[in-house]
């Protein structure tokens, strides 16, 4: 009996493998230098693409339909624990450009807010931002290694996005637990696997590879074990929202994109010859996620942690 996933997910896996080699594809091991080679490729596409908002990620559209300021839910979330917490000094570890953590320092003048980015290209646009304000002050960075900050000198730490390109999150966990202050509170929103690999069938399989490879992503861990690691390393849930509904009005309007791109086959290998693929497989990731993301597969959720001393 044909799987529902089969009948979604084969065509589209079909117009990839018209335009790109996927044993190529499949093949790449992402690591930091081809993570940050990757964000400076994609620097114009990104640029042109979220030109009107620089806030590159997904939105939460809780009426089920995209708005700009469905982009601002991480600071919503953040400016709700500042006022909970009176939190003097917040850290965004994976600043990128800086959108996020440049409108809350605008939007909160007594705040001070730092910034770790490991990309040069991301990076020199959050310090761009950073020129105009007097309370923002982004830094290259690892967030594996935070030791730049006293233990418990910060009151928040979030990352949007980003954590999943770690492939030693427990580092990461232990760094953010060491800086921050008892009660401090660590937001993440990101995306998980939500099925186990191996109960995959091989097209669910094939569709979770190339949407990792195509945003130069190693693994999306599963949720459980991701949580798993944070709880192991001394946190403790306070909120943990499952908003994978809420973000297919962002994956939605990327797949509409990206269809242009696979429309036709012949230019589209054309173009590959032009342009970095490193930028063009982000493509293959938008053509795929909202598919995964329905099926399953994949979800996006918004966790917040508090350390516990």
């Amino acid at each position: 009996m044909i799987k529902s996933s089969d009948i979604i997910l084969d065509p589209k896996l079909e117009q990839i493998k018209k335009v790109f080699d996927i044993n190529d594809l499949l093949e790449l091991r992402p690591d930091q230098q081809y993570i940050q080679r990757y964000y400076k490729a994609s620097r114009l596409l990104y640029s042109l693409f979220f030109l009107s908002t620089d806030r590159m990620y997904m939105g939460v559209s809780r009426d089920g339909h995209f708005k700009p300021t469905d982009l601002l839910e991480a600071a919503r979330i953040v400016e709700k624990y500042l006022k909970q917490k009176r939190g003097t000094n917040v850290l965004e570890i994976a600043t990128g450009r800086g959108a996020t953590s440049a409108y809350l320092a605008q939007r909160h003048p007594a705040v001070r807010f730092d910034g770790v980015e490991l990309s040069p290209a991301q990076l020199g646009l959050a310090q761009k931002k950073a020129k105009r304000l007097n309370n923002y002050f982004p830094v290259s960075g690892d967030y594996h290694d935070l030791s730049r900050y006293p233990d418990h000198s910060i009151d928040i730490v979030f990352v949007i996005e980003a954590l999943c390109y770690s492939t030693t999150k427990a580092q990461v966990f232990n760094e953010v637990k060491r800086l921050l202050k008892p009660r401090g509170v660590f937001i993440i929103l990101d995306g998980y696997t939500l099925k186990d690999r191996s109960k995959m069938q091989p097209s669910e399989q094939l569709a979770c590879r190339l949407t990792e490879r195509g945003m130069a992503l190693d693994t999306f861990e599963t949720h459980a074990k991701v949580m798993k690691t944070a709880n192991d390393s001394g946190f403790v849930n306070l909120s943990d929202e499952d908003v994978s509904e809420y973000i297919q009005p962002s994956l939605r309007r990327f797949e509409r994109h990206a269809k242009l791109y696979f429309r036709w086959p012949s230019l589209a290998r054309l173009v590959n010859h032009f342009v970095s693929k490193m930028m063009i497989y982000n493509t293959i990731s938008a053509l795929l996620m909202p598919d995964i993301v329905s099926l399953k597969l994949a979800g996006y959720f918004i966790t917040v942690l508090e350390s516990r001393s």
